[in-house]
């Protein structure tokens, strides 16, 4: 049995697109086995963090670094290297970033386990569940923040809907600022899209319980997919009410970094949105058979978009994958040759493990100082 021989996290930034503007930056981890396997997997929080979460020396039993754990382990099982690592990190982190490092970590193990079975991730997971047919194509929905404007909006959705997608998400702010401009926005986006395609919002824990239910009832008329984390991410039982109320179906999930966080949040909505960069593919599937409907939060590189589309084409309640423009574009030079999304479709590729591998130049080129 082939044992772990490196565990290489790759913290990157991308320069500003403007002077003063942002740098977008991501998480991606490396594992290699002894025979030369390698796994990719990635970390959707902070690369500095994240990083150290990997790389800090043994404290204690239950407070160590992912390598200090994982060197030496035989890959024979990505469930007990999970349960080892969660072990190992019980001091330092139940929940946030050491659980998202927990999450790469596990997914670079999927991809080597599916690289040594010469399958792709998805049939694994569906030879795992017993007998899932995993698809070969999954249906996405664009999703970007909200332009400033409503007519920048319209500008977003037709280039959207030009491009083969029927389905669109818009939020954050200034989405959620007033009653007038969602609906400016709102009107915006559905004039854009095509007749009959699937309009959703984030609201991105904009609102308190009164404000979400009368917003809701306010955008029923738009016939949205659904409302996206309309309250603050612990208020669940707010959340729940909110859901019994809503004519408006209620999603949430994405913040959740474990089971039992995900098993959490089902009793208070209509649609599951685990991320699996942040809470791993296997409590994504103990919790999803609780759900009564799945979409991915896929938010930064194409690793983790065709990370989920993998966890997704095996799971019978998953609806919609997450296709997020802005994330794609910015970090397209990691993945030149990567699979696109066609007629609102993205083709689950077929190759072993997750199918991609990032650019090795420009790992080189975005790589943050030590």
């Amino acid at each position: 049995m082939s044992r772990i021989t490196a565990v290489e996290p790759h913290p990157l930034r991308l320069a500003p697109q403007v002077p003063g503007g942002r740098r977008e930056e991501c998480f991606l981890l490396r594992i290699v086995t002894e025979d030369g396997t390698e796994g990719w997997g990635e970390a959707h929080g902070s690369p500095w963090l994240t990083r150290a979460a990997i790389e800090a020396p043994h404290t204690h039993a239950t407070a160590q670094g992912l390598r200090h754990i994982l060197l030496g382990q035989a890959v024979d099982d990505v469930a007990r290297l999970r349960r080892l690592m969660e072990r190992g990190t019980q001091w330092i982190g139940r929940d946030g970033v050491v659980m998202q490092a927990i999450a790469a970590a596990e997914l670079a193990l999927w991809d080597i386990a599916a690289r040594r079975a010469g399958l792709p991730v998805a049939q694994l997971l569906g030879a795992r569940l017993v007998g899932a047919d995993p698809r070969a194509a999954l249906p996405c929905y664009a999703s970007a923040k909200v332009p400033p404007t409503p007519e920048e909006t319209h500008v977003r959705v037709a280039a959207e809907r030009a491009a083969g997608f029927t389905a669109h998400k818009i939020g954050w702010p200034p989405f959620g600022a007033s009653l007038q401009g969602d609906l400016a926005f709102l009107e915006a986006a559905r004039d854009a899209a095509a007749p009959g395609a699937l309009l959703m919002v984030d609201a991105a824990q904009a609102f308190d319980e009164p404000t979400a239910l009368a917003r809701a009832r306010v955008f029923r008329r738009f016939d949205l997919a659904w409302i996206e984390e309309p309250l603050p991410r612990d208020d669940l039982a707010a959340l729940a009410r909110l859901r019994a109320a809503s004519p408006v179906p209620i999603a949430a999930g994405e913040g959740e970094c474990s089971a039992a966080g995900l098993s959490r949040v089902v009793p208070a909505v209509d649609i599951l949105q685990p991320d699996v960069t942040r809470c791993g593919i296997l409590a994504a599937l103990d919790a999803a058979p609780q759900a009564p409907r799945l979409c991915s939060h896929s938010y930064t590189t194409l690793l983790n978009v065709v990370a989920h589309a993998h966890a997704l084409a095996a799971l019978p309640n998953a609806w919609l994958l997450e296709w997020p423009t802005k994330g794609v574009a910015d970090w397209a030079e990691l993945f030149p040759d990567a699979p696109l999304v066609e007629d609102g479709h993205l083709a689950v590729p077929q190759g072993p493990g997750w199918g991609l591998r990032p650019d090795p130049a420009a790992l080189r080129r975005h790589r943050m100082p030590d």
